[in-house]
């Protein structure tokens, strides 16, 4: 292939940079020579041309290459170059170059933010949840990277919630990642790369900070971060009495299933998050320890390592008085005190290596490993019936991971990857109470039980490009083994063993056809077959399934795709019980009417639209799914005297549609950003009750809004949320409905004066309405820093500072049993005088 490069009077242009990436993947890179001509060697197919030289403007194409093409292109010269110079408006937020969009943080940066999260917030399509996640287009991102380096892996807020903003003077966001591997082929995903200012570079950065408040709060961290030219090191600490968790749900998941990943691998039951993980006030008294470790370096020009430890423990008393409603029954109401004390601890241990071998080939390896020990003791009082549950609860997850990526013969790309994990829990749950349990008898009970599971994965990928076609295969060959042992020391129940094993090939072709500049289409179909064994049972199956995408490129950065699929569940092995388990205080699981060898169809359409404008500087995403379910496992109820019995039972399938619009704006000519989000949830299902059909229905809808101010040479700023949520639960067995409905508005001043001063202060009025009762909270949140030496800074926190006693909150939940109400006792608000120092 050749490229010539001419200007408007057809003179050649030398050193224009050329960029040629295909599937979004870089395949080309250089400079046109003295005559405007750049050559190289590219196979048939379609790829996608960036053209680019200072005072010119870009040119971005994607065309289809013969064999020997030779192409040319006209660069115009870039208008108003002078007011490129002297501004006089606003610059740019977005410049995209490519596949990522680099932020110009001076456009939003105003120096009252006092984290680098504070600075993501403000750019468009970007988002960071109460976790510290960071979410674009509406789905959280793969990896928050420094200089290029990963930190901490997906646990984002390590970075979002500590690096200070002004250590940081730019954004790239990369929508088409794929780590340090050099070959092509490999997995893709979304990375957000924060570029931190010279000063900070090559050197040790350290901050301790010391807070102490009314009510016994009190808040101890450290941060110190080495960020150099091949990689970095971090050493995060954390000890408070005000419940700020560095750790978050989504983390503790993915730790206890560590590298269990597979759409069929299974527990006997769903990891229980525990309460101190809830980014909300949903506790009485709250401790928490944290120190977590990082360390990443190129260990040569092609080889690199990654090392993570993250230590967390925490204590918390949980107070809630609930109004619990039987579904099934009409008019049956149990109201009762609920007391929780608990307490968490996880050890989390991580290496990965990387090694482009060459060109064409990447190797890795990655191991984790995490120990878990949680006790819960719950007393939970009624008018009638005291109780009291204890449950204790240790783990231990392995997982290993080996990848190769590579290419041979003529273009076949090759990625290859072995999947070991293995995780084990015990479990010990106790109850005593004043009246007889789950009519055995007997005022107190044992129940001992310990689940586990392997995997073991091995995964090869072909794909082949031709002109604009590219053809692929997966063989996927996956072996599960999941066994369950239970025992209650109370007769007539008795022990339970159970163990459920899969042996699954699957096979995955598709054809990716690029029919012109905007067209673009993927057609495939699985192929799964499947031996499965349950205890002595065992069968096999084979089973087809087609899958269909087209998408529509209505310019760069903007597309609209249609998407369908067809796939299939099994039973898990919580759903095949033989015999009676205790799940909690009041339910007791009975034996199973679901067959292990049923399977279980779904189908599944989308339809998604995103458009990235740097010239609006505004991200709209807008997307619809929606999957049918045509059997599903559901519940069989029985409501006895003071306890219900659940039966796993096949019922008519469900139905969910979900909905998501987001919408991120600059205003051209105001100092105001808006951020808007919209979604909507609406599921459809069957249950049962004594063996009668139910149909339940339930439809939720939230929203946010979000106007940011931007002032020019202001020292105040001002920001302005609304926040709502309707969620709406119906069934047809006794007309049981319930409406439960949020309003959050919330107005944050933020200020600086000089450098030494800086602060923001917050009002938030939350309305609460479950249909049981009403509630309103006013919330007044203040911070505080004046730096009074060149390393130390003197601080003061307030939180929810009109309620320095104990409040509350309202909350509704519902399973297919119960709809509960609660009123929650929350951590009265505090204010806290402070220390930072720096070093």
């Amino acid at each position: 292939m050749g490229i010539t490069i001419l200007n408007q009077k057809k003179e050649p242009v030398s050193r224009v940079i050329v960029l040629v990436s295909q599937e979004e993947q870089q395949v080309a890179f250089g400079s046109t020579n003295t005559d405007g001509v750049f050559i190289k060697s590219l196979p048939s197919g379609t790829y996608t041309i960036t053209l680019k030289k200072l005072g010119f403007s870009a040119v971005v194409e994607q065309i289809i290459i013969e064999k020997d093409a030779l192409l040319t292109f006209e660069m115009l010269p870039e208008l108003n170059q002078l007011e490129d110079v002297i501004i006089k408006a606003r610059p740019k937020i977005m410049r995209i170059k490519g596949d990522s969009i680099s932020y110009n943080l001076k456009a939003v940066v105003d120096g009252t933010e006092n984290k680098i999260e504070d600075v993501i917030n403000k750019l468009p399509g970007l988002e960071v949840d109460a976790d510290g996640k960071v979410f674009y287009k509406g789905e959280k991102i793969n990896n928050v990277l420094i200089d290029g380096n990963e930190f901490f892996g997906n646990k984002h807020q390590m970075a979002t919630q500590n690096i200070n903003a002004d250590m940081i003077e730019g954004i790239d966001l990369y929508t088409n990642y794929s780590g340090f591997a050099i070959a092509s082929g490999g997995d893709k995903g979304v990375a957000l790369n924060l570029k931190t200012k010279d000063f900070y570079k090559s050197k040790w950065v350290s901050d301790v900070e010391l807070g102490y408040g009314g009510k016994e709060a009190v808040r101890f961290h450290s941060n110190s971060f080495k960020f150099f030219k091949k990689g970095n090191l971090a050493i995060i600490s954390d000890y408070n009495t005000i419940g700020n968790v560095p750790i978050s749900r989504e983390d503790y998941s993915q730790m206890k299933a560590a590298g269990d990943d597979s759409p069929e691998s299974n527990r006997l039951n769903d990891i229980e998050l525990p309460s101190f993980l809830n980014p909300t006030p949903f506790y009485k008294e709250k401790n928490n320890k944290f120190i977590g470790l990082t360390y990443t370096n190129l260990i040569s020009p092609r080889s690199k390592i990654t090392l993570s430890n993250t230590f967390n423990a925490a204590n918390l008393l949980e107070e809630n008085y609930k109004t619990q409603t039987n579904l099934g029954e009409e008019n049956n109401n149990l109201s009762y005190f609920d007391r929780k004390k608990a307490s968490y601890l996880l050890n989390n241990t991580a290496v990965k290596w990387e090694f482009n071998k060459s060109a064409t080939t990447f190797i890795s390896y990655s191991a984790t490993v995490t120990p878990t020990d949680d006790a819960m003791k719950q007393n939970l009082d009624n008018e009638l019936d005291r109780t009291t549950y204890k449950d204790e609860s240790n783990g231990l997850s392995f997982s290993q991971v080996f990848k190769v990526q590579t290419s041979f013969l003529k273009g076949i790309k090759y990625t290859g990857v072995v999947r070991h994990a293995l995780n084990s829990n015990s479990d010990k749950l106790g109850l005593n109470a004043n009246q007889e349990l789950f009519d055995l008898g007997v005022l107190s009970l044992q129940q001992k039980s310990k689940n586990r599971n392997s995997n073991l994965d091995f995964y090869n990928s072909f794909t082949l490009s031709k002109k604009s076609n590219i053809f692929s295969v997966k063989l996927d060959l996956l072996t599960q083994r999941d066994r369950f042992k239970n025992d209650i020391d109370k007769e007539p129940l008795s022990e339970t063993e159970l163990e459920l094993k899969n042996d699954m090939l699957r096979t995955n072709i598709s054809w990716t056809r690029q029919w012109n500049s905007k067209i673009q289409s993927v057609v495939g179909f699985s192929n799964s077959n499947v031996r499965s064994t349950y205890n002595s049972e065992q069968t096999t199956y084979s089973r087809i399934e087609p899958n269909l995408n087209v998408s529509y490129n209505l310019g760069f950065l903007s597309k609209v795709s249609l998407g369908y699929a067809l796939s299939h569940r099994l039973p898990l092995l919580s759903q095949l019980l033989n015999n009676d388990v205790i799940e909690d205080f009041q339910t007791i699981n009975k034996e199973s009417l679901v067959e292990y060898n049923k399977i279980l169809p779904q189908d599944s359409f989308s339809l998604n639209y995103y458009n990235v404008n740097a010239k609006t500087n505004s991200v709209l995403f807008s997307s619809l799914n929606y999957s049918k379910d045509h059997q599903a496992v559901s519940n069989n109820v029985i409501y006895q005297d003071d306890y219900v019995e659940n039966q796993a039972t096949l019922v008519s399938g469900s139905s969910t549609l979900r909905g998501i619009f987001s919408y991120d704006l600059k205003i051209k000519k105001l100092p105001f950003s808006i951020k808007s989000t919209l979604v909507y949830l609406a599921t459809k299902g069957f249950s049962e009750y004594s063996g009668v059909g139910n149909e339940f229905k339930s439809n939720n809808f939230s929203g946010k809004i979000n106007v940011n101010s931007n002032f020019k040479n202001s020292n105040v700023q001002v920001a302005v949320d609304y926040k709502f949520s309707r969620r709406r639960l119906e069934q047809n067995l006794f007309a049981f409905n319930n409406v439960t409905v949020n309003h959050q508005i919330g107005l944050k001043l933020r200020g600086k004066s000089t450098n030494k001063l800086k602060w923001d202060l917050g009002f938030v009025i939350d309305n609460q309405d479950s249909s049981f009762n009403t509630n309103q909270l006013y919330f007044l949140n203040g911070n505080v820093q004046y730096l009074v030496a060149k390393n130390l800074k003197l601080l003061f926190n307030g939180n929810n500072m009109l309620n320095l006693k104990n409040s509350q909150l309202i909350t509704t939940a519902y399973n297919q049993s119960f709809f509960t109400e609660s009123v929650i006792s929350i951590m009265p608000g505090y204010m806290m005088i402070g220390a930072n120092y720096s070093f």
